[in-house]
């Protein structure tokens, strides 16, 4: 299910390219926000912004969508915005792992340490950890 659930959210084929160049590379956060809910995104935004650090060593990038239009953030150096053709309603953040798949999806607004806790248990982020010492 390599990015479908995503891909059919946000169906656009630049989209699905710009997902699928993550995968086996980073992690990917999507934070995705009709216009009325632009200060849900940006919050959610703001509160991984803050634990850059965590973002870099867990190899996560962030899609902040709001409308129709997405910013990629990677906290090294890169930032790209592009548009997509689907409008987005309500808010949603949601967690991608580094083989495709939707591991995590809320509703609300989350600390960046409930997805630093999940990306933690999970085997390939723990053997990542085992060869970094």
């Amino acid at each position: 299910m390599k990015y479908i659930v995503l891909a059919l959210i946000l169906s656009q084929s630049m989209w699905s390219q710009n997902l699928d160049s993550h995968l086996w590379e980073n992690r990917v956060i999507v934070i995705s926000a009709a216009k009325n809910n632009k200060a849900y995104a940006t919050k959610q935004f703001n509160l991984f912004k803050l634990k850059t650090k965590g973002l870099i060593d867990r190899k996560l990038v962030i899609y902040k969508c709001i409308e129709n239009s997405c910013v990629l953030h990677d906290f090294k150096n890169k930032q790209k915005t592009f548009n997509i053709n689907r409008k987005i309603s309500g808010f949603s953040v949601a967690l991608i792992g580094l083989d495709g798949s939707e591991k995590y999806k809320s509703t609300q607004v989350e600390k960046a340490e409930v997805f630093f806790n999940l990306i933690d248990k999970m085997p390939m982020r723990r053997q990542e950890v085992k060869n970094k010492k």
